[in-house]
């Protein structure tokens, strides 16, 4: 039978997926009230929304096992020169959503500039070592997200050349082994996870800044030049990630008002361990908490009175579906309320693939059905709004909102947004944030 990994399974469900905007932007509605229960108003105009790129090519297996791209036209059939022969790109072993957001920005650039890549899972700094189930689990992981990353955006080209080395799981060879290999000409990290150099003391990253070391990319790429140099190998360069995520900055990590939904409240970044290696952070709970049902103890921090949601929510596919559940999990039982705007059809007209995009109508209708599903005794305290301006209500002054659900990659908005409510007086809002996977 056919594996989930197989090529023609996993494009085949690539391509189904329908065009979409970033499912974390919420719209606004003039009504202040949640006196109807799952009702939408009559669409407005707004100015959100935008879709990933379709994806209009497949695999196909090729009779020796191998698998090879279709070619739509000749001059597809040749696959453009990568800029490096064999990239080492570092990560850190994830502990919280920040890793694997850091983790998964820099492996996008990696797997873009080379067709050999050698992936290199650290796993110091945590007080713990991670158990070898983890590490196995994670190097599954890290295969399957390349393996997307090539399908969604690299769709002409082969297979790479991807080796995993987890720093810690038995018979793997180590990253010194990596490092003076003949034909390594780049490392992909960043500087808030690489090996540093000083004369005073050993460590990694940021950790040492303050203790007279040097951190980043950079240094670490100079100590290794040094070393082949003395073996007489070609220097590599130091490639930095195109793209650092608002989600894997250290200032996230520190801001006590984004919560990451996906992690247990108190658990510690690779990123805020080199920068504060000596901070142990404060356990969730400490008898703030309340049970529900099965007696499991929820702490009242992560729950909230008035919530806010939306998006295009096109086809509701799995995505929409967890962002739809976690923002429903954040509201206070008995007293709060949710939420859900929906971008309106005038918005869409200019975006690429509108005529695929079903209307407003049938989209709110597939919410109300998804949530009395569900949720079906909170539907008096959920309403679904049109999408009609930047920041909706929860930039009104005179609505009240105290928190707001959305993924990583729009976290950005969720600033603005807690910037345009401070000068209209009003408090920020927790941003309870979510890592994209789909």
């Amino acid at each position: 039978c056919l594996s989930p990994f197989s090529p023609s399974i996993r494009l085949a469900a690539a391509a189904s997926r329908r065009p979409d905007c970033t499912y974390a932007k919420i719209g606004s509605q003039q009504q202040s009230s949640f006196e109807q229960p799952c009702t939408s108003t009559t669409p407005g105009q707004s100015a959100w929304s935008q879709a990933p790129p379709s994806i209009s090519t497949s695999l196909q297996a090729t009779t020796n096992g191998n698998y090879a791209h279709e070619q739509e036209t000749a001059s597809t059939a040749t696959t453009p020169q990568r800029p490096y022969k064999h990239v080492m790109a570092i990560l850190s072993m994830p502990y919280t959503s920040i890793d694997r957001i850091a983790n998964e920005a820099i492996l996008e650039t990696a797997i873009s500039k080379t067709d050999k890549l050698s992936v290199v899972l650290r796993c110091e700094g945590a007080k713990k070592p991670p158990s070898l189930v983890s590490l196995r689990r994670y190097v599954g992981e890290i295969y399957s997200q390349l393996w997307d990353l090539v399908i969604d955006q690299f769709p002409h080209r082969g297979v790479p050349d991807v080796v995993v080395y987890p720093q810690n799981l038995p018979n793997t060879a180590p990253e010194s082994w990596i490092d003076i290999q003949k034909d390594l000409d780049c490392v992909c990290t960043h500087d808030s996870l690489c090996g540093w150099v000083s004369e005073e003391a050993t460590g990694r990253g940021l950790q040492y800044q303050n203790r007279g070391g040097r951190g980043g990319l950079k240094e670490h790429v100079d100590a290794l030049n040094k070393e082949r140099n003395r073996r007489k190998l070609e220097p590599v360069v130091a490639l930095f990630p195109e793209r650092w995520p608002s989600g894997a900055k250290l200032e996230t990590a520190q801001d006590d008002r984004v919560i990451f939904l996906d992690d247990e409240p108190g658990t510690k970044s690779a990123i805020q361990q080199a920068a504060q290696p000596e901070t142990d952070f404060e356990e969730a709970s400490n008898g703030d908490s309340s049970s529900f049902l099965s007696g499991a103890p929820i702490s009242s921090k992560v729950l909230f009175e008035s919530v806010a949601v939306g998006g295009t929510f096109d086809g509701l596919h799995f995505g929409h579906r967890k962002l739809l559940t976690l923002a429903l999990s954040s509201v206070q039982p008995m007293t709060g309320r949710l939420l859900v705007g929906i971008t309106v059809d005038e918005m869409l007209r200019q975006k690429k693939h509108a005529q695929d995009i079903s209307p407003f109508e049938q989209r709110s209708e597939t919410i109300r059905h998804f949530i009395h599903r569900l949720a079906p005794g909170m539907l008096n305290r959920i309403k679904l709004v049109p999408i009609t301006d930047k920041f909706g209500p929860p930039g009104q002054p005179d609505l009240f909102f105290d928190a707001l659900v959305l993924s990583h990659e729009v976290l950005d908005t969720g600033y603005e947004l807690n910037q345009h409510r401070a000068s209209l007086g009003l408090d920020p809002l927790y941003l309870l944030c979510t890592r994209r996977t789909e």
